[in-house]
């Protein structure tokens, strides 16, 4: 195939990926982009490993990732990962600042700094810290978070700015982009690594790749022996010094005339800017070759062998030893869970081990089970449409950063959406049938009366009852007249409606505790909850004591006693 013809297919690939997972990480909900993310995500070696290691699916794309760097080198770098593209994007841009692309000599490989990286996310993974080893290196989740955590509150304000130019000017836009901004400990890391990122490339080209990046080293291991491999002849090169200056890798060394496949992402720049075609693409895995090669004038490719090709190579047995090793670790360390484990146990027994703060969304069965298999990507993030799904920070530990949770205060969960199950690459997030999804029980409500504004101030409020969709919440009559909120936690499923409609400040009356365990809520044979209550409150007392299941106690005595404060 002609080089410019290759060059051309990598970067028409490379940008219909990027700009279709850039604009589902940024939550823009048109034209189908979530479920073109959703595919595209599963294009990922670690969500694709993940999602068949966990049970989750039945992904080969890793499988084909690895074929390909077998067959053709490290393709997925340049035009499937999107951590590499965006590398691209800003070299580009660079490029653009300087008016021409940098020279970038070869660079001797930091072959000690690469496997410390990979052995020791292999270790991490065996040792149990496989979550936190995956969403901190795996180059799809740190695009994701850039992407969401960074762009897409950029992207939200200017989508404002153009709806209120638009209202002025009497047209109808509708504003939809989330604009919630993490707080330091969210957005740090992703910044810090995206400022990282940018130096590197701007001076180094692709280092993070070849000295940072696990998937990059471990398909390194593939492309050293890959079949079609980047040449130089020798006897016809002049050393101008062209290829490097396309070379984003430093692994074309031309005082020798050979190329570091190991660290080449196939990107193909160099392939068409030798005017004498003496850079050009063939065929490795021939043997006893002796003949040097005559380039092809039109493509520069080889037709035949540059160099004596060896028979046999001891390294092969290493790299062969390498990767089964580094995959039996991988799977050692990663929890087994049969595919369809996704539906909530029946039980609904809330005790106190089993009620937590970060509640996580409606699919993932336990918050054990979400930590473990979500690599951080925040691809659910970008499909939430009522923004309640946010990157945590310190809520599920160490172990859970950047993993979503839902937070209230900035939406509710639709009780008509299982978006997030949509999207998710990795099975963190099971795609739940609707009628399952809605008695999916991820929290418990919790009301205490002293805050409600109806006793507080005497002020009139149904909002709770009137936004519930399961009836957990309803009114009764205060001898005020007024209605006051009553609440049957069995019928409750913990989507945050009441929570976040409440407009008791500066704490919220009523609010959502989640489940460490989810389990099915109780449905109403009428689709309301039967009210167990009395029908009045006369006295304060009486006013006080008003609770969940018509029992007389202010506060679920099943609370742990931090959250009874």
């Amino acid at each position: 195939m002609h080089s410019a013809v290759l060059r051309r297919l990598r970067v028409a690939i490379a940008a219909a990926v990027f700009a279709g997972l850039f604009l589902a990480l940024a939550g823009v909900h048109w034209l189908g982009l979530e479920a073109a993310g959703h595919y595209l995500a599963s294009t990922q070696f670690v969500p694709s490993l993940l999602a068949l290691v966990t049970g989750a699916s039945f992904s080969v794309a890793w499988i084909l990732i690895a074929i390909a760097a077998l067959l053709v080198g490290r393709v997925y770098c340049s035009a499937v990962c999107p951590f590499g593209i965006l590398q691209d994007v800003i070299a580009r841009i660079a490029a653009i600042l300087r008016r021409r692309n940098a020279a970038l000599p070869y660079a001797l490989p930091l072959t000690w700094i690469r496997h410390l990286f990979l052995w020791g996310a292999v270790v991490a993974i065996g040792a149990g810290w496989g979550s936190f080893t995956i969403a901190l290196l795996d180059p799809y989740s740190s695009f994701g978070r850039i992407v969401s955590i960074i762009f897409r509150p950029l992207i939200g304000l200017a989508d404002r700015a153009v709806g209120g130019a638009a209202k002025i000017a009497g047209l109808s836009w509708s504003t939809h982009l989330g604009t919630h901004w993490g707080g330091v400990g969210v957005i740090g890391v992703p910044a810090a690594i995206l400022s990282l990122v940018v130096v590197l490339v701007a001076f180094r080209g692709r280092l993070y790749c070849n000295s940072v990046c696990p998937v990059g080293t471990l398909l390194g291991l593939f492309s050293r022996w890959a079949a079609f491999r980047v040449a130089i002849d020798k006897g016809s090169c002049r050393k101008c010094g062209e290829c490097l200056r396309a070379c984003k890798a430093q692994c074309i060394d031309l005082r020798r005339g050979t190329v570091d496949f190991s660290r080449c992402v196939a990107c193909y720049d160099c392939l068409g800017v030798c005017d004498n075609h003496s850079v050009g693409y063939r065929f490795a895995w021939r043997r006893n070759a002796r003949t040097a090669p005559a380039p092809n004038a039109a493509s520069g490719a080889f037709e035949k062998p540059s160099v004596p090709e060896a028979v046999a190579d001891p390294q092969r047995r290493t790299f062969i030893a390498t990767a089964a090793v580094a995959v039996a670790a991988s799977l050692a360390g990663t929890k087994l869970h049969a595919a369809g484990n996704v539906v909530a146990p029946r039980s609904t027994i809330d005790g106190k081990d089993r009620l937590t703060r970060p509640i996580c969304p409606p699919g993932s069965v336990s918050v054990e089970r979400f930590v473990d298999r979500c690599t951080a990507c925040q691809l659910c993030v970008g499909a939430c449409p009522t923004n309640v799904l946010q990157p945590s920070f310190r809520e599920y530990g160490v172990r859970g950063l950047w993993k979503p949770r839902l937070d209230y205060a900035t939406g509710s969960c639709d009780f008509d959406c299982r978006r997030c199950g949509e999207v998710c690459p990795s099975g963190a997030i099971g795609l739940l049938d609707l009628a399952e999804k809605q008695i999916t029980r991820i929290g418990v409500v919790h009301f205490e009366a002293a805050k409600c504004v109806v006793l507080a101030s005497g002020t009139a409020c149904t909002a709770c009852s009137d936004k519930c969709p399961t009836k957990a919440v309803r009114t009764v009559p205060t001898s005020s007249g007024l209605q006051l909120p009553t609440i049957q936690p069995l019928f409750c499923i913990g989507c945050g409606s009441c929570e976040h409609v409440c407009p008791a400040r500066p704490q919220k009356a009523i609010t959502v505790i989640g489940r460490r365990h989810h389990n099915r809520a109780r449905k109403a044979a009428d689709g309301r909850a039967t009210l167990i209550a009395s029908a009045r409150v006369r006295t304060p007392r009486e006013k006080l004591q008003l609770t969940a299941c018509g029992g007389p106690q202010s506060i679920n005595p099943n609370l742990p006693a931090d959250l009874q404060r």
